[in-house]
């Protein structure tokens, strides 16, 4: 199942994911986190190819814009980054993430 988010927020937008990954993550809680996808307004990533049908994602728009939920806290470096969820360090800004069930085999999330 591929996992999309959409920007239909107007202002550029920035995502980071949480996804099961116990191959890679087995030892810090089987699940894994990956960020930032840079979405320009009206524009959309693909982000995520998973048999599971749940994944957590954050999101931050340059206006100011926030899409938080109550998952987490999650290590969010602010740079590119792939790690695990129960990964971290006191430098890095932590985040909650919100919950996402992907309910079909192409899921987009829209941002607004």
């Amino acid at each position: 199942m591929e996992l999309h988010f959409r920007n239909n927020h107007g202002s550029t937008l920035w995502v980071c994911i949480g996804f099961y990954d116990p191959g890679t993550c087995g030892p810090y809680g089987n699940w894994g986190t990956r960020g930032w996808w840079n979405i320009n307004a009206s524009g959309e990533a693909y982000v995520l190819d998973t048999s599971n049908r749940y994944a957590y994602f954050y999101a931050e728009a340059a206006d100011g814009g926030v899409w938080a939920g109550q998952y987490g806290p999650v290590l969010a470096p602010r740079h590119a980054f792939d790690s695990c969820w129960d990964i971290g360090n006191n430098v890095d800004p932590w985040v909650h993430m919100r919950e996402v069930y992907i309910a079909s085999d192409r899921h987009t999330v829209n941002l607004l």
